[in-house]
């Protein structure tokens, strides 16, 4: 059952997409399918219409929720209490009880009640621009992993929902560093609808405590403030920033995509 204040979210929610616009790349597959020309063909689409995306999206926002914001961590935190109300509503529930997979299939497509799909990815996009608008070594790209870890982008090839050669963000000084806006915005929003749209959802939410409830409602956020804080270094920290240090580049790249598939496998077991 849904909160009473997301009840009247959702009836607002749905006047605002009434005209929002579709993203309507050329191949509607999820990109771990598609041929790498095919996927750098939706990549062109991508580069093609972010800017014009990232403007629509602000202004929408300023024009139906009267949500400004910016390039920094004011701004995306001004984002990610805007999606604390709203972002769980922009994901459909199937019949399952359980999000569809659109926002990596494009099926059922990203319109009617779908429609929300846009509005995430945008998401996505504008944090990934406040990123590199900070960080400006980085860039876009749709495939960084191939050329440096190939075991690893093989199993995320074979992975559903793990956005493989969808775009991401590359340029750290190490290459196994990256950063995934467009799926942490999707995980994002598919929290909030976990926590905070249903009557159920918000008393589990609620009996957590503190520092776990700011876990869940500062996503977006913490996604936006950790890529600035590893810039330009990319470390991951730990033992593999140690290795890094004292390997050959090649010796160490091997023994990272080698160790995270094997990690996974562990996981699968």
């Amino acid at each position: 059952m849904l909160r009473p204040q997301a009840w009247l979210r959702k009836k607002w929610l749905r006047r605002a997409l009434r005209d929002y616009p579709l993203y309507d790349p050329p191949h509607k597959v999820e990109e771990r399918l598609l041929s790498r020309e095919q996927a750098a063909e939706n990549f062109d689409y991508f580069m093609s219409v972010r800017h014009e995306r990232v403007a629509y999206f602000r202004e929408w926002l300023r024009r139906y929720f009267c949500v400004s914001i910016w390039p920094d961590e004011k701004g995306v935190r001004a984002l990610n209490r805007w999606g604390n109300k709203f972002a769980g509503l922009l994901v459909l529930v199937g019949p399952d009880g359980y999000p569809t997979g659109s926002y990596y299939t494009y099926d059922p497509p990203w319109t009617g009640e779908n429609t929300g799909y846009n509005v995430i990815f945008d998401m996505g996009i504008t944090t990934g621009e406040f990123i590199i608008g900070n960080c400006p070594n980085l860039h876009w790209d749709f495939d960084p992993i191939s050329p440096v870890l190939p075991r690893r982008a093989e199993k995320l090839k074979q992975s559903a929902g793990m956005g493989f050669q969808r775009p991401r963000l590359t340029g750290f000084d190490d290459p196994v560093s990256e950063g995934v806006p467009l799926h942490n915005a999707y995980g994002f929003a598919r929290q909030m609808l976990s926590n905070m749209v249903t009557v159920e959802g918000y008393r589990r939410y609620s009996g957590r405590p503190r520092g776990m409830r700011r876990m869940t409602r500062d996503q977006l956020l913490s996604g936006f403030t950790a890529t600035i804080r590893i810039y330009p270094s990319g470390d991951l920290g730990g033992e593999i920033d140690e290795l890094r240090r004292h390997m050959e580049p090649q010796e160490y790249l091997k023994f990272v995509d080698r160790i995270s598939v094997e990690e996974e496998d562990d996981d699968d077991e």
